[in-house]
């Protein structure tokens, strides 16, 4: 089975391994085994299909040693199974050239073929192929960064997978959905994707090592070493039962990675002793420059300069620059940094330079930024002040960048949102187009059958038979030329309706995976809700939270606008809270509520707009209880001891508006017993009731009182219930987003 397998580092990149699935993953002897097949060509078969799969057979295996040999015996078969009408045959080969143009970079091509197949594969009712036809083409998707696409189509793969039973399959998607969330930074829709193939791994044996070793990444990129720390410990227990050296690698130099970072040197000692002993094992020079380039780290970090030195120059013999231009462009920015430790600025920034280049033709931006910042450090203690500056701005410079197409990556899977709607509506319209035009061709049918009708009687009464009969044929071809017209029209519209229908449905799930999942939430705060109902398909109130330094912070918000417009705010929103929490840690409430303020300035307040978002930012503190948290317009509400506490608010958006002062950090000293409440105007304002009025935040206000002595789910239950009866069968206005929760 394939998997990923991901070697996390600040130094070295990051490979997936076997992004590509249900392409190549068959393995024949391989030289003999094409030898074989070459050698029975020469041999008379039973069957020209029997010819065909050799043919299909040749051009897979080749395509690990020669892609043209690949594609002149794909030809060979294309030709033979169209002459035969042999449509498995067909079918085999395309699956083959689509694998073909996506190692030749021909990813339009390969889009086509496998669209194509996926067609056929429906027709000729070949269910479990379809999902390696789903899964394929979310691969090609995926190298071309096109997210949104590449997890629509593993989830069509898993989805089929789940559906006829298939727990090997369904695995290897879960790690390909986790892996492209992880990608564009949706970890806890990475992490429930990977516990979901953890699950599963439990009756596959041999697969755990690699589901943990996915689920430490994920908490690594999320700084929270002591997770992946935990998790890559059982991946390494799991590898050393099953004896895989080459994955026992990637997991002890992430365990010494991670050590290192928490400044646990004696532990990344004995992680790098293990590798050395791996390295020794497998004796290859890929695993060698692995283990000395991490010693020369580890040396470095615990300020043994000499000794870091020579095991650079171990790890620099064994980079080659044409071969792999990345780690030998890593090895000579380790080199720079230690010449700077030792006070040799010359050397430092001479490979410091080197690696700059390197990095240039490789357009790896995060290692770009790491040499930048350490020139910038080198010029400085050099006392060359103005390179110093220079260097520093074009770190900073370049990291605002990729932090915005960090960002546009993020929000791309609902980028397609409001393509969707469009394509609804261009739906409807032509529903209601071909309704009209299906009652003309009807009326004008009828009609013309009338008139030939009584034609035919005044003809018949005149005893001119011959001509009623010639006129009645022409009336019935053109009646049965509007039929198959008509008929056409329907499949199509039936055919793009189901299409429509299934991209919607995905873009909600989407629109789902954004918000802060259950798990996390009651993880934190056990008595907790939300009552979550948004007004169109997508919303724009959203709910978020993440947990960092020991403290949980959850945020109900109100971004402008509902449905598509709202969504997208709502994720550039998300982004930029994440951002300031997990990336930059700011810890205040109110620093973040600023920061995010100050990006959704920079980013999209252009020509007079104000788009953002009111709401609340709460910080739990585990440990003293304290409650901080800001506020943006909506005020939190506490209900203890019989009586309804509102607390302050800024009377400001979080976004670009006439008062722009900085935002306050409130706090709140919390009581046993206490509910707390927040929520987005959506449920105040709805109309309804006898009159058909706004409910008001009075209303709300006295009914949460009311229900506060019931246990805190049962008041989710009350409150919908409320709403939905006040509601009644008017329509709904706004999102709807209300969170409370009991301390206890």
């Amino acid at each position: 089975m394939h998997h990923f397998e991901f070697s996390v580092s600040s130094g070295m990149r990051n490979w997936i391994l076997g992004i590509t699935l249900f392409t190549c993953s068959l393995s024949f002897g391989q030289t003999e085994y094409l030898d074989s097949l070459k050698n029975a060509l020469q041999k008379p078969v039973s069957s020209d299909t029997m010819r065909v799969f050799q043919y299909n057979e040749i051009a897979w295996t080749y395509l690990d040693y020669s892609l043209d040999s690949t594609y002149f015996y794909l030809q060979k078969a294309m030709v033979l199974a169209r002459k035969k009408n042999y449509p498995n045959g067909i079918m085999d080969a395309k699956n083959t050239l689509g694998i073909y143009y996506r190692l030749n970079s021909r990813y339009a091509e390969a889009i086509s073929i496998y669209e194509e197949l996926i067609r056929l594969r429906k027709k000729y009712h070949q269910e479990e192929k379809l999902i390696g036809g789903y899964s394929n083409l979310g691969s090609v998707y995926y190298e071309q960064r096109n997210f949104a696409l590449a997890l629509k189509n593993y989830q069509k793969a898993k989805e089929q997978a789940q559906k006829l039973k298939d727990d090997e399959r369904t695995l290897v998607l879960c790690t390909n959905l986790g892996v492209t969330y992880k990608a564009i930074g949706l970890y806890d829709q990475a992490i429930a994707e990977f516990e979901d193939g953890l699950k599963l791994s439990k009756r596959i044996k041999g697969e755990e090592a690699s589901i943990y070793l996915n689920l430490g990444t994920v908490y690594h990129d999320r700084q929270m070493n002591a997770q992946s720390i935990r998790y890559f410990l059982i991946a390494k227990k799991e590898v050393e039962k099953s004896g895989d050296y080459r994955l026992l690698e990637t997991i002890l130099y992430n365990l010494s990675l991670d050590y290192r970072q928490t400044k646990q040197f004696v532990k990344a000692k004995q992680m790098l002793a293990e590798l050395k002993k791996v390295a020794q094992r497998l004796n290859e020079d890929g695993v060698w420059f692995t283990y000395y380039r991490s010693q020369a780290n580890y040396l470095l970090d615990i300020k043994k300069y000499p000794e870091a030195l020579k095991m650079a120059e171990m790890a620099e013999k064994l980079s080659n620059q044409e071969a792999d231009l990345l780690d030998y462009a890593e090895i000579q920015l380790t080199k720079a940094i230690i010449y700077q430790q030792m006070g040799q600025s010359k050397l430092a920034i001479q490979h410091a330079e080197t690696a700059l280049d390197a990095f240039k033709d490789t357009e790896d931006a995060n290692a770009l930024v790491r040499t930048y910042n350490t020139l910038s450090e080198i010029w400085k203690k050099a006392g060359n002040y103005q390179l110093a500056l220079e260097y520093f701005e074009k770190a900073n410079s370049l990291q605002e960048k990729t932090d915005l197409e960090a960002v546009t990556n993020q929000i791309a899977t609902l980028n397609s949102l409001n393509e969707l709607e469009r394509k609804e509506q261009d739906l409807a319209l032509f529903k209601q187009t071909n309704q009209l035009i299906r009652a003309e061709n009807n009326r004008k049918s009828n009609l013309i059958l009338g008139l030939f009708l009584i034609g035919g009687l005044i003809v018949i009464s005149l005893g001119i038979s011959f001509k009623s009969n010639q006129q009645k044929k022409k009336a019935n071809a053109l009646l049965n030329r509007k039929n198959e017209e008509i008929e056409d029209q329907k499949s199509l519209i039936e055919e793009k309706q189901t299409e429509i229908l299934d991209s919607i449905h995905y873009a909600k799930r989407i629109q789902e995976s954004l918000l802060v999942q259950q798990k996390l939430l009651k993880g934190a705060l056990p008595e907790s809700f939300i009552f979550f109902q948004p007004k169109d398909i997508v919303s724009g109130d959203f709910y978020w939270a993440t947990k960092r330094g020991g403290k949980f912070y959850l945020a109900i918000c109100d971004s402008t606008g509902h449905g598509v417009p709202g969504a997208f705010m709502s994720a550039l929103n998300i982004t930029f809270l994440s951002e300031a929490i997990n990336q930059l840690g700011i810890m205040e409430p109110g620093k973040i509520f600023d920061h995010v303020r100050k990006r959704l300035v920079e980013s999209i307040s252009h020509d007079g707009a104000r788009d953002g978002m009111d709401g609340v930012l709460f910080c739990f503190d585990e440990t003293t209880r304290k409650l901080a948290y800001a506020a943006a317009y909506n005020n939190p509400v506490v209900v203890r001891a019989g009586e309804l506490i509102k607390f302050p608010a800024d009377k400001m958006p979080v976004g670009k508006s006439d008062l722009m002062t900085e935002f306050q950090t409130y706090t709140i000293d919390l009581q046993a017993g206490d509910e707390l409440f927040a929520y987005t105007d959506g449920y105040a304002d709805q109309f309804g009731g006898e009159k058909g009025k706004k409910l008001k935040l009075t209303n709300l206000h006295a009914y949460l009182l009311r229900i506060s002595t019931e246990k805190i789910t049962e008041q989710n239950d009350l409150l919908k219930e409320h709403f939905h009866t006040w509601k009644g069968d008017l329509a709904q206005v706004d999102d709807v987003c209300l969170f409370g929760v009991k301390l206890t």
